[in-house]
């Protein structure tokens, strides 16, 4: 089956296309470039109606939010083993952890990055920035100790582990203490960022995966 993944370099297409690598899957890089506000032009809103990026178009099936991508393919490529198969236990900790990163660590990474969508009064910006900085060390902590076994969240590789990397690379540029200060957290983000697939995905978007703060 050949996939289309609508994306702009460094948005949250990162992690589904390291996962499209890992699977070797076909696909086609659809760009939608942001700088022209591509992704509110009608033709990208009937895709993806809340015109953000990323959307994957696989024939007649189309998805957007990339946790769910992330997940979609995963499950249509068991032999890439990103995802525990159906019934086993670890299943339920993929699930978990897939869902902490997209629920506690991004919404917090968006609140720092964009304060002005959480609150219209510009002096309150600092604040949001503040708690939101909080809430993204408590929450790269409770990763740091789930790590122990490590490198990775389960123990072996898995869909989370991208989705992780992606997390990472965007809050180490930008918050005032880099998660990367937590050593086994930095163990895993190294081991992932050497894998093939992440290397590949990485080279196709043209992106160079600096942890340097901007």
């Amino acid at each position: 089956m050949k996939y289309q993944l609508y994306y702009y370099p460094g948005n949250a297409n990162l992690a589904p296309h390291i996962l499209l690598e890992e699977a070797g899957c076909e696909l086609e890089l659809m760009l939608v470039d942001r700088a022209a506000r591509a992704q509110k032009s009608p033709e990208y809103l009937r895709l993806n109606p809340n015109g953000r990026i990323p959307t994957l178009v696989c024939g007649e099936l189309v998805v957007f939010e990339a946790a769910a991508i992330c997940v979609h393919v995963a499950e249509q490529h068991p032999e890439a083993r990103l995802i525990p198969p159906l019934g086993a236990l670890q299943r339920a900790h993929f699930f978990q952890w897939l869902m902490f990163l997209t629920n506690t660590v991004q919404p917090a990474f968006m609140a720092f990055r964009y304060p002005e969508q959480y609150t219209a009064d510009a002096g309150a910006h600092d604040g949001v920035r503040r708690r939101a900085a909080e809430q993204l060390g408590q929450a790269f902590a409770v990763i740091e100790d789930a790590l122990q076994a490590g490198p990775f969240l389960l123990g072996r590789y898995s869909a989370c582990d991208a989705y992780l990397l992606m997390l990472t690379w965007w809050a180490a540029r930008r918050l005032p203490e880099s998660p990367l200060a937590l050593p086994r957290l930095k163990a895993c983000i190294e081991a992932v960022q050497a894998r093939p697939a992440t290397l590949r995905a990485c080279r196709a978007e043209g992106l160079e995966l600096s942890f340097e703060r901007l």
